[in-house]
């Protein structure tokens, strides 16, 4: 946790020596605001003249937003809304990555290069959690004295299933076990057993049998025939000869996916060719996660591989080898988010209480407990409250820097908390307490991370300005122009020379998911291309047709591709998403052409906002002058 003190005095000594770049009316601007956006947004030069375009662009932006706040946009419930938002947003991202999260993230990093061979002894709390207790004591003292693990395991363990297999898990790795389980897997060298640990159901005894690397991550495909509980030995047979069916279309170079499609019982994959979530061997059923990992390269596949849910045939498509670097950044970010979605959370959680604690200066006021709990009680049980001379709703039961909480406070608490189907009790007030004051302290810490933390108060200001041009582009500029039709018709009369048709082509553009949808339609087209819009319904949503006029340079084609009517485009594909176009050509004009208003109309409108808006801009500097201060622009001249 960051110290805020800290925060504080450096948040002093940056703004005591904040050197003014430029001011507009009575507004300052300083260099590292301005530093801090150039740098951001400019990824190229640092020359003088880079400094000066990009300084221009920034003095319009401010003038822009002053504007914005001068029309009192800042103060609209939308505006407030997203900026409420945006802070909430930042604050939970501040939170969930704090030094105590990033601890956690870090130590599944580094266990999950590792896989553990376990078993265990369990014995269930049961109705009576003090002979659980007992037994698992017992079975504890009688391993210590050299017992058989599998033999204690069969004969402590009240789980049938742990009893029959001697208390023998498989393999485990991170994320496999609940945290406190985990703790003790990770702690215990091989050969040795853990002293009992207690999860949500009960008491355990870990022995670790062997370690060995991380496998990696399997992607793969499955067909499963499923076999039913209890089913008969009947239903067994036909099920496996029902796979082995299967598996002998896939060795004739069957497509897997479709076998998938149409023979699979998994209801979760079948529909995309038996695909499945990227798995490690921990995953699933040892069995299972034997056969699939034993796979040697992409594109093998298994013969029926029998568990309990059935039989599976497993197609490998890729796997990913597990994390050799500590500091992987992209790895410790993926853990952190897993960390924050994992009841270990909490354990970080404790730690940041205890700091947010200091960090807001929290001092508890004595008060007399009996009586607030007495002005509680009436409070959730009726509408209205007795006011106790010792206890009413001004007395202070806690302060935060110089903020007082007060019973009215923690009654208000109390009511948010109460249902139609539920009143606390008296006998939970004191936890409640503890959670009224860490809950209050956090919220309060989050309200203050716009002051206390710098980074987090720039974004917000960014944002803030932002939506404030946002707002006021659309109220002064962007919902003006293309309204303007008289406007826009004069502007085009007086301007008429830079509306030309360039070379251009009448055509349907094609733009497709992927390469084989694009692949798909243009086999369509070529053997009906008149019916080009019933092609699309016919690819439903994975395929879009655009027929219009283009110029040679907007269309999606190679380089020094021949337009000619008649003729299709190669399908190029676009290497960020995967989608792919091709287009084809309807008309040619070879020439350059006037373009009418309708034609000219986008290109117009464009042009007229930056009219507009450039006129707004110089009544705008009349009204706020700008006087940019030269040694300091020079002072970041490199």
């Amino acid at each position: 946790m960051r110290y805020i003190v800290s925060i504080l005095l450096l948040t002093v000594v940056l703004g005591s020596n904040a050197q003014t770049l430029f001011t507009y009316g009575t507004n300052k601007v300083d260099k590292a605001e301005f530093w801090r956006a150039f740098t951001k947004n400019n990824t190229g030069a640092t020359d003088e003249k880079a400094i000066r375009e990009y300084l221009e662009l920034f003095v319009r932006f401010k003038l822009k937003v002053q504007a914005a706040k001068e029309a009192k946009l800042d103060t609209l419930a939308n505006i407030q809304n997203d900026i409420a938002a945006f802070r909430a947003q930042l604050a939970e991202q501040f939170m969930r990555n704090q030094p105590e999260v990033e601890a956690l993230a870090q130590e599944a990093l580094e266990r999950s290069a590792s896989e553990i061979e376990v078993a265990h002894v369990f014995v269930a709390y049961g109705t009576d959690s003090s002979k659980a207790k007992a037994a698992i004591d017992k079975a504890y003292a009688q391993l210590q004295t050299g017992a058989d693990f599998s033999a204690t395991a069969s004969s402590f363990s009240t789980n049938d299933y742990v009893k029959s297999s001697g208390g023998y898990i498989g393999y485990v790795t991170v994320f496999t076990l609940p945290y406190e389980l985990e703790n003790a897997v990770y702690t215990t060298a091989v050969g040795n057993f853990s002293k009992p640990v207690a999860s949500a159901k009960g008491y355990h005894i870990f022995k670790v049998l062997n370690k060995r690397a991380s496998l990696g991550k399997l992607k793969a495909a499955q067909i499963l025939i499923a076999v039913p509980a209890n089913a008969t030995q009947e239903e067994i047979a036909a099920a496996k000869t029902k796979a082995e069916m299967v598996y002998g279309l896939v060795q004739k170079g069957e497509p897997f996916e479709k076998l998938a499609q149409t023979y699979s019982d998994d209801k979760l994959t079948y529909s995309n060719g038996g695909l499945m979530p990227e798995f490690e061997f921990t995953k699933y059923d040892a069995v299972f996660s034997n056969a699939a990992f034993g796979l040697k390269k992409d594109g093998d596949v298994t013969a029926p591989v029998q568990t309990v849910s059935g039989f599976h045939i497993i197609k490998r498509i890729g796997l990913t080898a597990p994390s050799a670097a500590k500091n992987d950044r992209q790895a410790l970010e993926d853990y952190a988010e897993k960390v924050n979605n994992d009841p270990r959370i909490y354990v970080a959680y404790a730690k940041q209480k205890q700091q947010i604690l200091k960090a807001v200066n929290y001092k508890a006021v004595p008060y007399n407990e009996a009586d607030v709990w007495t002005v509680t009680d009436t409070t959730v049980k009726a509408k209205n409250y007795v006011s106790l001379y010792k206890a009413n709703e001004q007395k202070v039961l806690f302060l935060l820097g110089t903020k007082k909480y007060s019973v009215t406070d923690w009654l208000k608490y109390v009511k948010s908390k109460q249902t139609a189907g539920y009143t606390p009790q008296r006998t939970q007030y004191k936890q409640m307490m503890t959670e009224f004051v860490d809950e209050t302290a956090a919220q309060y810490y989050k309200d203050r991370l716009e002051i206390t933390n710098p980074e987090i108060g720039n974004q917000i200001k960014e944002f803030r300005e932002g939506s404030l041009l946002f707002e006021i582009m659309e109220r002064k500029i962007w919902s003006v122009a293309p309204a303007d039709s008289v406007g826009l018709l004069n502007y085009y009369n007086k301007n008429k020379a830079k509306y030309y048709w360039q070379p251009s082509v009448n055509a349907i553009v094609f733009n497709c998911a992927d390469t084989a949808v694009a692949n798909r339609a243009l086999v369509m087209m070529k053997q009906d291309p008149l019916n080009w819009k019933a092609h699309m319904e016919m690819l439903g949503g994975t395929a879009l047709a655009d027929s219009s006029r283009f110029e040679l340079n907007q269309l999606p084609a190679p380089e020094g591709t021949v337009f000619k009517a008649g003729t299709f485009t190669p399908v190029v594909t676009n290497p960020n998403d995967g989608s792919s176009s091709f287009c084809y050509i309807l008309k040619n004009y070879d020439g350059k052409e006037q373009r009418n208003f309708e034609e000219a109309k986008g290109l117009v409108i464009n042009d007229y906002q930056l009219e507009l808006e450039e006129k707004w801009l110089a009544l705008l500097k009349k009204k706020y002058p700008v006087k940019v201060n030269e040694a300091v622009l020079k002072s970041m001249v490199k």
